[in-house]
């Protein structure tokens, strides 16, 4: 059985995983991206980790798959626009070719559309060709499949649910524009809403101040008033960004990821299911499932690219 490599670069970690055509993790490594020593730094240790895991492998590894933020051209490889790495221009696939000097497929995907393939290829979308994948954590992002085929878009810049605006007067984004998607639902969105609500005095609350994001899930699950308050709001926020799936693609599956949408799922879902009802043509809700993500780690989705593309020498599904 062949084994792929995945990478999944974010703005505060890379993960890496050796994984089999089952999913199942083999080797792992993970570590701190550190973008401010600039892009050749943060390839290097892509690269070494990559080394790290092909060394690991008891089996031919197929194929390489690495995920990261930005506006990411599949077909040539390059990187623009990673706001939260501080990317303009990086040539990805081009520059860990060269340095690990040997002669494997690499493919590359923004973040998101590696996560939406994991969970097509390995977790809650293996039955189904046409889903939306939504990560909340510290920004949000979106992936679309549909008839079984990823949509990338005209150049690349599909499924960015996170700048799309909802108030045009909000908070100005990383990405320049104001009232983005994920300037509300993100963690940093859940923070600044808790401290808004507090402010304004309308809620009870135990939390500390400033409070973590954990702090305000564990609240939320000991009833707290504020906690469960903030994060009803995140969720319809939410709600608003499916809603606009729902309309335009209409999906059989919405898989809600990321760190901040698996651990806060049981507050943030049904305040999202109830914006949707307000929203959507109820033929459209009739038979949408809506469902946590089932891959274990971002860099199982990055590993699923090498399937998904390559096939890895064996059938994707």
């Amino acid at each position: 059985m062949n084994h792929a490599i995945g990478i999944d670069v974010g703005a505060t970690k890379i993960a890496a995983a050796l994984v089999n055509r089952a999913g199942e993790v083999l080797a792992s490594r993970q570590q701190p991206t550190n973008p401010g020593r600039g892009p050749a730094a943060v390839l290097d240790d892509v690269a070494a980790l990559i080394r790290q895991l092909w060394s690991a492998a008891s089996a031919p590894v197929a194929g390489i798959g690495i995920g990261t933020p930005g506006q990411v051209n599949g077909d040539t490889g390059i990187v623009r626009n990673a706001v939260n790495l501080g990317w303009e221009e990086v040539p990805l696939a081009a520059g860990i070719r060269a340095r690990l000097q040997a002669e494997i497929p690499i493919w590359i995907q923004k973040d998101a559309n590696a996560a939406a393939l994991g969970e097509y290829v390995f977790g809650a979308a293996r039955d189904q060709d046409d889903f939306v994948y939504l990560g909340v954590g510290s920004g949000l992002g979106g992936g679309i499949v549909a008839g079984g085929r990823l949509v990338t878009g005209a150049n690349w810049n599909a499924a960015e649910v996170g700048h799309l605006v909802l108030d045009p007067a909000g908070g100005r984004c990383a990405c320049g524009l104001y009232g983005c998607a994920e300037t509300v639902v993100s963690g940093p969105g859940l923070l600044h809403l808790v401290h808004h609500y507090r402010e304004a005095g309308h809620h009870a609350t135990d939390l500390p101040s400033p409070a973590t994001n954990e702090q305000i899930l564990a609240a939320a699950a000991a009833g707290d008033d504020l906690a469960r308050a903030a994060l009803a709001q995140v969720g319809s926020w939410l709600g608003q960004i499916m809603s606009a799936c729902v309309a335009l693609l209409n999906p059989g599956l919405i898989i809600v990821g990321g760190g901040l949408g698996l651990a806060a799922f049981p507050w943030l879902v049904p305040a999202a299911r109830a914006e949707l009802a307000r929203r959507v043509l109820p033929n459209s809700l009739h038979s949408l499932v809506i469902e946590p993500s089932q891959v274990e780690s971002s860099a199982v989705g990055a590993a699923s690219l090498v399937w998904y593309f390559g096939k890895g020498g064996e059938a994707i599904r």
